[in-house]
């Protein structure tokens, strides 16, 4: 095995039982299937059959690192992350830091950001500074660095480190673009750290709009730093149109903190009656946290009329909070009455009846609900997609066929033949 080779089955699946399978075999206790696989070099396997021992005392967590050290040993980093994991987790980190450092040592930063926490536990702080220091111009390091370094007297040589002051467009796929970095949120975290949180409340306030486009991730992080401060008057006087939602859920949890809790429901509850789903769904987590589970109940069924078929984040949290009450009949009725009225998605509607049945104890037709295909094995089979003979091969493992499933994945996914995703 080498890392390549290991990345590109882990991305096609090449000669390796897919993790849907993996976990559905050891459901079902195919566990020979799983050593054998796992013996050949198949990682979900592997990881799998660790997962399993890693939780079963010593000689498990012996069993747990036999499995996977093969894999990390090669340098691949989805091997060495969980291995590492697993040391840290135990309390072995001298053997986690050692296993991680030629990792990052060849630029990956994931493994730098993880052997840096690492270190900071160990209050090798020096060292952590000379690991992340020269790598700041990357913002997920330059965050951990203020993080794990930030009001231990290191604070000026820290500040010297970041890059500048500055905003650029909202990254919503990760902490890392190629477009300008927006650096002021990681400003505003170092100086909250270091006890100066007006200057960080007027750093945030500042940039919250910036040509006239609002920034909400700076809206946000000033509204739960204000929240966090017990900053009540500024929260109430958050600007309107510049992220006053994220204000209303501060201070409606911070009253909550301070047993406050009627004037956080009369908060939410006049945003949520003027027709704000955000605010009506905070209002009934509250409630719900607080017993009050049938006015929670409303509050979202009123919500969910309102905001029209849109609305299944809200009818999640609807059925949860019944099933909580006891009420489990109640929620498959409204969640019929939902679907048959707003239509929707036929697969998020059987994972919503699959997860009231699952927390009300009663039995989950588990095909119906897993399967992402509601069509007849026939159609699996000629699909011609990856998923599609995934989902057959699921099919048969829950109907006691596990070796007709192997043979049909290794029909569909092994070798050079082609199937789409």
């Amino acid at each position: 095995m080498d890392r390549v080779d290991l990345e590109h089955r882990h991305r096609t699946y090449d000669g390796w039982i897919p993790p849907t399978v993996t976990a559905l075999l050891h459901e079902h206790g195919h566990h020979d299937i799983l050593r054998r696989a796992a013996a050949h070099g198949d990682w979900f396997c592997a990881r799998r059959l660790a997962e399993a021992a890693a939780g079963s005392g010593p000689d498990g967590r012996v069993t747990a690192l036999a499995l996977l050290r093969p894999f990390a040993t090669t340098g691949w980093w989805r091997a060495v992350d969980d291995v590492a994991g697993l040391l840290a987790g135990w309390g072995r980190h001298d053997e986690a830091i050692v296993l991680l450092r030629p990792v990052a040592d060849t630029g990956h930063r994931y493994a730098q950001r993880d052997l840096a926490r690492l270190l900071a536990r160990q209050d090798h702080l020096d060292q952590v500074v000379a690991l992340l220091g020269p790598r700041a111009a990357d913002l997920m390091l330059a965050e951990e660095l203020v993080e794990l370094a930030a009001g231990h007297g290191r604070d000026a040589e820290i500040a010297a480190l970041l890059p500048d002051v500055g905003t650029g467009p909202t990254d919503p796929f990760g902490p890392w673009s190629s477009d300008a970095v927006d650096t002021v949120p990681l400003h505003a975290r170092f100086l909250e750290l270091q006890g100066r949180i007006d200057e960080a409340a007027q750093l945030l306030a500042r940039y919250v709009r910036v040509d006239g486009a609002v920034y909400v991730d700076h809206a946000e992080q000033l509204a739960r730093l204000l929240g966090r401060h017990g900053r009540e008057a500024e929260l109430r006087a958050f600007p309107a149109d510049d992220g006053e939602e994220y204000a209303l859920a501060a201070l409606a949890q911070l009253l909550e903190e301070q047993d406050r809790i009627p004037e956080a429901v009369a908060l939410l509850g006049q945003s949520a009656g003027a027709g704000n789903p955000h605010a009506a769904f905070g209002l009934a987590e509250l409630l719900a946290r607080h017993g009050r589970h049938h006015e929670a109940v409303e509050v979202l069924w009123s919500a969910v009329e309102t905001a029209g078929g849109d609305s299944d984040w809200l009818m999640h949290l609807l059925c949860r909070i019944l099933v909580d009450a006891g009420r489990a009949e109640d929620a498959l009725d409204r969640l019929d009455d939902y679907c048959t009225r707003h239509g929707g998605d036929p697969r998020e509607r059987a994972l919503m009846k699959a997860e009231i049945m699952r927390l009300s104890g009663r039995a989950v037709d588990t095909e119906a609900e897993q399967s992402d295909f509601p069509g007849s094995d026939e159609e699996l089979l000629h699909s011609g997609t990856m998923d599609g003979a995934i989902a057959l091969a699921e099919r048969l493992v829950r109907r006691g066929r596990p070796q007709q499933a192997l043979a049909h994945l290794r029909d569909r996914l092994d070798g050079p033949r082609s199937v789409r995703g």
